[in-house]
């Protein structure tokens, strides 16, 4: 097999051979109803029409009342309390299969006003819902322990063990029925932040144009920041960073005054539910121990050096003598062909799960691509970038936009990940345990990416094409990793002020946020004033705590394929063992069955180990290269 697919990857980045196969494929289509059919996913595995949909509403509409008749009764017996729990999640369930069908229909054409009003309506049925159920929790922490425990060793009540202890755990922390349902139905209110800051950035904002390097005048929007900060041409990255987070500080009073009004809405739901911080509520929810966040912040900072070395490399690339932010995203690599087809990518990924995870891996995955899971093809109206989401009773859904690159097999085989750890979930749990927690949610795509750099390079002789796949790999550790890390700290000591009484303001996060660049890059780099209104770029800071999480799921990946590549023999059977757990257990004891503990400090000192054993193989192959 080895040898194979070794003739397989000399053909696919072959010079001269992939360009004439790629012009054939066909990257955007201005019609969704052009799209050929085998490249569109089949959202009708959930429901066979739109009337099927519009039935199982109706349905669901007809069972919330229901729920009101275990209100107040929950404690009588282990039986009434099996039956609320048992209607509660047959809602829930149903809720979700209305909500993925109608999401996708929305997501392939965004301008489809039927999917829209369909979308509206399901939101609606959202919201009552969850105001239906709020009672539950609050009501079962007021059944004695005793006979709590009591009820857990009922037959029917044995799936719910793991939930039941759960709330056990949280009784100090759940209010009562009133507050709960009150606090469930103020969603909106607390979104208040967050809506504004989307209506500034996407509606109201007159975005500043610039003229790129051939003299075309092209609009700097948040959504294209990267593709100007990755142009070779330095002057069109710096006009282009500079009049972007112009418009930022511009409106940098606004943004503080949306910001602190999320952090004010945290500090109070913490409150609310007798917490001393926002972090703690949050370490709290998902079990996990405020060593993690001690350990990821330390170790980062214990090897800083290894990102100022990383800085220095791309100064002598780049050919600079001093270092601005606009200058981190450009590539180093020399122009490599890397074009590749979707089928070309499917190829090559099967042969890698198989190789990799298995049989039974690769079998699922191959039925995935077969059987219309995935949407391919970018057309007019699509939702841009790539997620995997799916049912409980169907099967998981890719969403791509394929791009016909090197990368864009990168970002297959990271959604695949992501979605055969729904797949198994869902074939070993039941709904109530399908989904999991944000903590692990990118393990799997992690680890499978990781190992796929891996399988490229234990491949690939072509000095070029070794420092694309490596490059890839460090803008993986850079992004994914330290850059997280980066607006984490941001947001926990933003929120550290707030707590203490201090005033968010323009001035004061701006500071915090230009502490944070000299911290993590060093004193060479020089901040350009406009940086300092760089934190009010980042919507992820309205999502409160979320960003830490994509780096504890790239330590855990990192760590599980670190373990696949030493030849651990368990390994692999660990990871499937994990990808099946979803929420029967807490996050990080999921993790502990993968091999991974996440309070050991060399799980992420790992990490940064392989940044600096990427950059020692990356630099002497790049000096050589500005050598010739």
């Amino acid at each position: 097999m080895r040898s194979t697919f070794s003739l397989m990857i000399a053909i696919l980045l072959l010079v001269g051979t992939i360009p004439a196969l790629a012009q054939e494929e066909v990257l955007f289509y201005n019609s969704r109803n052009d799209v050929p059919e085998k490249y569109q996913w089949n959202i009708y595995d959930i429901y066979e029409n739109d009337a099927a949909w519009e039935e199982a509403f109706k349905m669901l509409e007809k069972m919330i009342p229901e729920m009101d008749k275990y209100k107040g009764k929950l404690g009588e017996s282990a039986a009434t309390l099996a039956d609320a729990l048992d209607w509660q999640y047959e809602m829930l369930e149903l809720m979700y299969e209305l909500e993925v069908y109608v999401s996708q229909m929305r997501d392939v054409d965004t301008r489809n006003a039927k999917a829209n009003e369909m979308y509206s309506r399901y939101n609606g049925l959202n919201a009552r819902i969850s105001e239906a159920v709020a009672f539950v929790d609050p009501e079962i922490a007021t059944i004695p322990e005793k006979t709590l425990k009591v009820y857990m060793k009922d037959e029917r009540l044995q799936t719910y063990n793991h939930l039941l202890d759960n709330i056990i755990r949280s009784k100090p922390h759940i209010r009562s029925t009133e507050v709960e349902e009150a606090l469930a139905s103020g969603g909106l209110v607390q979104d208040a932040s967050r809506e504004a800051y989307t209506a500034m950035v996407y509606s109201d904002i007159q975005w500043p144009q610039i003229r790129n390097a051939d003299g075309d005048l092209e609009t700097v929007s948040p959504a294209l920041y990267y593709s100007f900060v990755s142009n070779k041409d330095r002057d069109t990255r710096r006009r282009a960073a500079l009049a972007l987070f112009g418009a930022y500080t511009d409106y940098a009073n606004t943004f503080a005054a949306t910001y602190n009004g999320s952090v004010q809405k945290d500090i109070w739901l913490a409150r609310v539910h007798k917490f001393d911080t926002a972090l703690e509520a949050k370490l709290f929810d998902i079990n996990v121990p405020t060593k993690v966040i001690e350990t990821l912040l330390s170790t980062v900072h214990e090897n800083t050096d290894k990102v100022a070395r990383y800085v220095d490399l791309r100064k002598k690339v780049l050919g600079i003598g001093d270092f601005h932010v606009y200058d981190l995203y450009v590539g180093m690599t020399p122009e490599v062909d890397d074009a590749m087809t979707y089928e070309e990518a499917t190829k090559l990924a099967l042969d890698f799960w198989k190789e990799t995870f298995g049989e039974e891996y690769y079998t699922i995955a191959k039925q995935a691509l077969e059987e219309k899971w995935v949407d391919v093809y970018a057309s007019s109206g699509k939702r841009g970038g790539a997620y995997s989401w799916g049912t409980y009773r169907s099967h998981p859904y890719l969403l791509l936009n394929w791009g016909g690159t090197l990368e864009d097999a990168f970002t297959l085989v990271h959604e695949m990940g992501h979605s055969m750890h729904t797949y198994y979930t869902n074939q070993n749990q039941p709904f109530h345990y399908s989904d999991y927690s944000l903590f692990v949610a990118e393990v799997a795509a992690v680890g499978a990416e990781a190992l796929f750099i891996d399988y490229m390079l234990e491949h690939e002789t072509d000095p070029g094409r070794r420092l694309l796949l490596l490059n890839q790999r460090m803008q993986n550790i850079t992004g994914t990793f330290l850059r997280q890390i980066f607006f984490h700290e941001f947001e926990q000591r933003a929120h550290e002020m707030a707590e203490a009484g201090e005033a968010l303001t323009q001035g004061s996060l701006g500071e915090l946020y230009a502490d944070l660049w000299t911290s993590y890059y060093g004193p060479e780099l020089v901040l350009d004033d406009e940086f300092y209104a760089g934190w009010s770029r980042i919507p992820h800071f309205y999502r409160t705590y979320y960003v830490w999480v994509y780096a504890t799921s790239y330590a855990a990946g990192e760590a599980i394929a670190q373990r696949v590549r030493s030849g651990d023999r368990g390994a692999v059977q660990d990871y499937l063992n994990f990808l099946k757990l979803g929420n029967s257990v807490y996050p990080i004891d999921a993790l502990k069955v993968a091999g991974v503990d996440m309070t050991d400090a060399d799980v992420i000192r790992n990490v940064m180990n392989q940044y600096e054993k990427t950059l020692e193989e990356m630099e002497p192959l790049l000096l050589e290269m500005m050598a010739k």
